[in-house]
This record gives C-alpha cells, structure tokens and sequence, in this order.
C-alpha cells in the first residue's frame, strides 16, 4: 500500500514539474512579447519625440559663438514627459581621412609625419596600418610593400577606394590587430582626429591631435593656445600664425581646406521617457539646409546607459 502511494506521488509530483514547467514557457514568451510591444513602443514614441526636436531646431541661429558653448557642455531639455540630454559638436573638427591618405600616397612626407604619430602610440608596425589605409584608398587590388595590406584579398565584400563610415575604419583597426596582434592600434585616438564628411575644417573646434598632423612645422605652443583656450576665430586673418604660416593656412594642408565656420553638425540625444524607456540617437544637422543626415537610434536596455 506504502508503494502505491509513493507511485501516485511521484506522478503527483512529476505533474507539478511539467505544469510549473509549462507556465515558465507560457511567462518567458509572455515576457518576450512584452518586451517586443515596449522596444515597439519606444521607438514610435523616440521619433515623435524626434519629430519636435527637428523643428526647435529649426528655430536656433546656429552661429560660432552658439556651437561653442554648446559643445562644451550637453544641455537639458524637457518635452512634456520626456527628459532630453542634448549634446551638439561641429561636424568639421576632424580631418577627412581620405583626402589625408589621398595626399600620404602622393607625398612620403605626409606619410612621414601619420607614422611618426603612430609610433607615438607605440604602435608595433605602423607602415603596415599606413599601408593598410592607402590600400583601401587606392584604386587597384594589389597589397603594397606589406603583406596583405589589401583586406579585399581576404574578406572580398569589402568597401574599396574610400573609407565611408567609423564602423569601416574599425573594420580595418581590427584587420591589423587580427594580423599583427598588437592591441596598442586601440589606444590611437582616432575618432577625435579623423571624420568622413568632404567640407572644410572649422579650427575653432579642431583637437591638438589633429592640429599636430596639420601643422606640425608650427609653433607647438600656437597650436596649444588654439586647442586648450580656444577663442571663437571669425576669419582665418585672427588666428595667431605668422604671415607666412597664413599663407600656407588658407592654401589648405594636406588636402583639407581650413575655415572658421561650421555648417554641419553632430548632434547626440539622450532621452528618458518617464521610467518606461530610455534610447540615444545621433545625427548629423546641416545650419543651412536644416536637414538631417546619417540618422542612427538605439533603444537603451541597461538602467545605467542614460546617465
């Protein structure tokens, strides 16, 4: 009798466990939908919010003076019951790697000068990475001096003759620790010197790393002065070069022109939408035109992405 019993609860017990196990499922894929309908939501509610956002600043006269002081710090907005955390940056405060490589091709000074800076960072094999940028600048399929220092030999789906985006220069920053091992490539600072747009670059808000590679015959202490106390310049005529140096400034340096205006901007915005939701987009705003470009946004998960 003692046996049936204990044969009864362990089926009664087996049966609990298929239930309870029934229920977890039915709860996981509840969840699941759940944070489909909210991601869903977010989005929706993420572009409305956008939406305004576009036309305010449609309403702001973005001059030198505007975008220096709201590069310095983000700026909070509130839009009903959302919390913005606005950040603005002129587009133009780096150089254009591909007129850079462009003109390192054709000049071993230029090159001279991107390996010296390289070394600078302790980079291992720094004509290999040099190689590596001129490879994918270039029109033909052939490697340089350096061994496989044209990533279409190896991986054929990628992007030749121009460097595009930051996810294609991380692509080729990857390729050359795959082949080299040399984890020093990712402490260049390379998202403060180098862009992608073609327009000219605004002084008023280029970083020393750059001005360096730019100008590096100037007066080391000039540059400091223009980077670390940086003035909001008017016309290329204020800045504190010699007539010479001027000269040389206004011919353009290493095929980028320098100007002391900007027209295109990189915006960044936080949001937080009462608790149900937080998200961070980026995009590119152009003061004349008042379109926006290169629109990217991205639904926040972890409680901590916002602050």
């Amino acid at each position: 009798m003692k046996k049936r019993k204990g044969i009864v609860l362990f089926i009664t017990l087996m049966l609990m466990l298929l239930l309870l196990g029934i229920v977890s499922v039915f709860l996981s894929k509840t969840k699941e939908s759940k944070d489909e309908v909210t991601s869903s939501f977010a989005i929706v509610q993420t572009n409305f919010i956008m939406h305004n956002l576009f036309e305010y600043l449609k309403t702001i006269k973005f001059d030198e003076d505007t975008i220096h002081y709201a590069s310095m710090t983000p700026m909070p907005l509130n839009l009903g019951q959302s919390n913005l955390l606005l950040k603005i940056t002129s587009a133009q405060s780096r150089i254009n790697i591909n007129s850079f490589v462009q003109s390192a091709i054709k000049d071993n000074l230029v090159s001279d000068k991107f390996i010296l800076l390289l070394t600078k960072y302790k980079l291992k094999d720094p004509y290999f990475f040099l190689d590596l940028l001129k490879d994918t600048i270039d029109k033909d399929k052939e490697s340089r001096n350096s061994q496989n220092s044209e990533i279409v030999e190896t991986y054929p789906t990628f992007r030749n003759k121009k460097i595009y985006t930051q996810a294609q220069l991380d692509k080729i920053i990857d390729y050359y620790f795959d082949k080299t091992g040399d984890a020093n490539i990712y402490n260049f600072p390379f998202s403060k010197i180098f862009g992608f747009t073609n327009a000219a670059i605004d002084i008023n808000f280029l970083s020393y790393e750059s001005m360096q590679i730019l100008f590096d015959d100037a007066n080391q202490n000039i540059l400091k002065t223009i980077a670390d106390y940086p003035d909001v310049y008017k016309k290329l005529e204020e800045l504190p070069f010699d007539d010479y140096y001027m000269k040389k400034v206004k011919k353009g340096m290493l095929g980028q022109n320098i100007a002391t205006t900007t027209q295109l901007l990189n915006i960044s915005v936080k949001i937080k939408y009462k608790e149900q939701f937080k998200s961070k987009i980026n995009f590119e705003y152009n003061t004349k035109t008042k379109k926006v470009s290169n629109y990217k946004i991205n639904i926040l998960k972890e409680k901590n992405d916002i602050e």
